[in-house]
């Protein structure tokens, strides 16, 4: 009986020790060899996956492109069926009423009475007036015994002139009209036409003087 007490410990204890040895210390793994190739390739790919994110991440931005302008004149329209107006272009004799000097329009004078019209003149031409231009009447109306008269002096481009005409108011009676126009020493009209009107007012004559019809 002793014996076997002895054997089942020898047992127990040589179960221990194997035990042991085998649930002893943990043995560290052995480390496996870096392959430097691997390791180039890794990173070659990390760097292309970074470049490939960074792509998507930030959209390229599009130039745009503004366009020069041009320096063009905007074009001219004319409506069908017209004229296009041609820039008037000044004239050597031209002149333009500035203002009466004498004998308003309506004037009362009596029958036969004698009158002096003067009408002041601005040369707006090119040209300069000499002293035998004259005014005479442009055959509206009637004469009231005025003559062709000369202007009298020089009259420059822009300078202006006072030009008078003798008159004599008719015997009837009534609204009168007298129509003047400058002329050159051709005899050529140029220039604005003028009046004088005045009131007749006295006895009708017999005969009344005649009404002019020639002009320019």
């Amino acid at each position: 009986m002793k014996n076997k007490k002895l054997i089942f410990a020898s047992l127990l204890l040589a179960a221990a020790l194997a035990l042991s040895a085998c649930g002893g210390k943990n043995q560290e793994p052995t480390p496996t060899p870096i392959d430097p190739n691997l390791v180039a390739q890794q990173a070659i790919q990390t760097f292309a996956m970074g470049l490939t994110m960074t792509a998507f991440a930030q959209p390229t931005a599009t130039a745009t492109l503004t366009p020069v302008p041009t320096n063009t004149s905007a074009p001219t329209f004319v409506v069908l069926g017209t004229t296009p107006t041609a820039v008037p272009t000044l004239s050597c004799n031209n002149a333009i009423w500035v203002q009466d000097i004498t004998v308003p329009d309506g004037t009362p004078m009596a029958p036969g009475q004698a009158f002096t019209k003067t009408w002041l003149f601005k040369n707006v031409g090119t040209c300069t007036w000499t002293p035998t231009f004259k005014i005479a009447f442009a055959g509206i109306g009637i004469p009231m015994g005025g003559q062709p008269t000369p202007i009298g002096k020089t009259v420059a481009p822009n300078e202006q002139i006072q030009i008078s005409v003798s008159l004599v108011a008719p015997t009837t009676s009534g609204d009168v009209e007298s129509r003047w126009k400058l002329q050159d020493d051709s005899g050529n009209w140029f220039g604005e036409t003028v009046w004088v009107r005045i009131k007749v007012a006295g006895p009708t004559p017999t005969e009344a003087e005649p009404t002019a019809t020639s002009g320019p």
